[in-house]
């Protein structure tokens, strides 16, 4: 055990008693501060991490236990663990001090094996406690992780197996982030709702390979089995609790309603229509215009943008759009940097602000 890693505050008023204890825990390696009252204890606990605090309970102005009690309702000391040194062995004396978060105390006159091995247990107890804590964090972390790789994987099955499906789940969810951002939404759940995204078309999984890998147009029943994804992907994720598959389901359910009433599965109206669904419209179409698929050619950036400024107050959320083309440099950055990471073709910098040039003498 390497003592010097340890930080410990020791309290008493009584000086002899602080350079005794110091003078012990020094010699076995510990680092030491001491101070004499209660009010300075707590001033320093709040400013420093310290791993221990050796506390006298017969103090005056402020004695050891209500010490104690303000060290534990203070966020930022309620973890150090306090022993208590004390001449009493006052049965009622030593409950309180328990009462008040005391892990242990140790009676008035003590020998030095007893004081050191008394911190020695206490700190190797809470070292176990602290590393059994970042292990559920980083197991906490890992099912995350996991979860959200999971429904990436089931986000590109759906959408139909190949290669460039698979990279619009991607790409539509930092389409989603960014402009859930710009919207207003916290990071935690612009988070929640970028991988929610990747699973806007998990439906698809009940609709036939026929329909979905066609090359040509579809008919209007091939049309009318397709549309019935939104209600099927809700329906997979709507027996879970978890907030995450929980947005994912308003995600399926409302990515294809319409601002004007018009889209489906259940012809919702403006604000009627969840914000998730909103967003995810916008960026899911954004996408899905600018490249190719097996039945069409991708759009210029120019036609795609023309549509979506278009589609305003029609397909889509009017403010969500008014932000959308506010901000339109960051889209367009992220549709650039994404060809790039998958080398399906060269940023065009110059196009780019050719487009941006256009976007704004067009306002």
């Amino acid at each position: 055990m390497d003592n010097s890693k340890y930080d410990i505050l020791i309290v008493d008023d009584i000086a002899e008693n602080l350079r005794l204890v110091s003078t012990i825990l020094e010699k076995a390696g510990f680092n030491t501060k001491t101070v004499r009252d209660g009010l300075t204890t707590l001033r320093l606990a709040k400013e420093n991490d310290y791993d221990l605090i050796l506390l006298d309970i017969m103090m005056p102005i402020m004695g050891g236990i209500e010490t104690c009690k303000y060290l534990k309702d203070d966020p930022a000391s309620a973890s150090i663990p306090v022993i208590f040194l004390t001449a009493s062995d006052d049965r009622e004396t030593l409950l309180k001090a328990y009462q008040a978060g005391g892990v242990d105390y140790l009676k008035k006159p003590f020998f030095k094996e007893e004081l050191l091995a008394r911190v020695s247990s206490h700190l190797k107890l809470k070292d176990y406690e602290k590393n059994l804590e970042q292990k559920v964090r980083d197991k906490t972390q890992e099912i995350s992780d996991t979860q959200v790789q999971l429904m990436h994987t089931l986000g590109s099955i759906a959408e139909g197996h190949s290669k460039e499906t698979a990279l619009h789940v991607q790409r539509v969810s930092e389409f989603t982030y960014t402009l859930a951002k710009l919207y207003g939404i916290d990071e935690e759940e612009a988070l929640l709702l970028k991988d929610a995204s990747s699973l806007h078309d998990i439906g698809k999984l009940g609709i036939s390979d026929s329909i979905l890998h066609k090359k040509a147009a579809l008919s209007n029943k091939e049309f009318k089995e397709i549309k019935k994804h939104p209600a099927l992907g809700a329906e997979m994720l709507s027996h879970t609790t978890l907030p995450l598959l929980s947005a994912a389901a308003i995600v399926c359910k409302e990515h294809h309603e319409k601002w004007d009433g018009s889209g489906y599965p259940n012809s919702l109206k403006g604000e009627d229509i969840h914000i998730y669904g909103r967003i995810v419209a916008i960026a899911d179409v954004f996408d899905a215009l600018s490249f190719k698929r097996a039945y069409k050619e991708g759009w210029t950036q120019t036609e795609v943008l023309k549509y979506l400024k278009d589609m305003s107050g029609k397909h889509f959320d009017p403010h969500l759009i008014k932000l959308f083309f506010a901000n339109v440099e960051q889209f367009l950055k992220i549709y650039d940097m994404e060809l790039a990471k998958h080398n399906t073709q060269k940023p065009n910098k110059k196009k780019m602000e050719q487009i941006v040039e256009w976007l704004f003498k067009g306002r």
